[in-house]
């Protein structure tokens, strides 16, 4: 049963075990920041109106999205032509923006510009692991098969998902401080560069 969830029925390329286990664990990875980047914003707006918060919220998410879309039409068509440089842009991309969230805490009066600008880093960054993503999804599907692997794959990276998140909220749980929760902002990143960097060479 646990083969047949994962795996899928057509051939598949001899490394897709490979780039499973470590996509697994890169999503665990991003997921536990993306949770302990949502407790910092959370934590600045805890205290405000409800009006006040959700403008904010809400603002962050606004701005992130319009802010992105220029970058991700001009430079989209880069990762055909460098996948492996287009990845590591959205590396430090990435690691910036969720730095920069996990700041809004020791920042709040600079929490809209802060989130905002996190936001579209955030956006960016996503948009080109999507795009390194669907080459490596093409790679692995050598039976044609690239919506089975596509969706195998989506599966695994929930589970890892689910998996971060939870072990993002006891991390703010364990270590409820802010400011001292920011230094393992690099080690953090470095366990993320370093999985996705790995399930990306076992296919290109």
């Amino acid at each position: 049963m646990l083969r047949k969830l994962l795996y899928p029925v057509g051939r598949h390329h001899p490394n897709y075990s490979q780039y499973l286990a470590w996509s697994f664990i890169s999503n665990v990875i991003v997921s536990a920041e993306s949770a302990m980047a949502s407790h910092s914003m959370l934590a600045v707006l805890g205290h405000q109106s409800e009006t006040y918060r959700t403008f904010n919220y809400v603002g962050k998410d606004i701005i992130g999205q319009l802010g992105a879309l220029g970058y991700i039409s001009k430079m989209s068509s880069k990762a055909d032509k460098e996948p492996r440089k287009f990845l590591k842009y959205s590396h430090i991309v990435q690691q910036i923006s969720y730095a920069s969230m996990f700041s809004t805490p020791l920042l709040p009066d600079l929490f809209l510009p802060i989130a905002g600008c996190s936001n579209i880093l955030t956006n960016v960054s996503f948009a080109g692991f999507g795009a390194v993503n669907a080459i490596c999804i093409q790679k692995l599907a050598v039976d044609d098969n690239i919506g089975e692997i596509y969706a195998k794959i989506s599966i695994i990276n929930m589970i890892g998902s689910s998996i971060g998140l939870a072990g993002g909220v006891a991390i703010t749980m364990i270590i409820p401080d802010h400011a001292t929760r920011l230094c393992l902002t690099p080690v953090l990143a470095l366990g993320r560069v370093y999985s996705l960097n790995r399930a990306v060479r076992t296919v290109l």
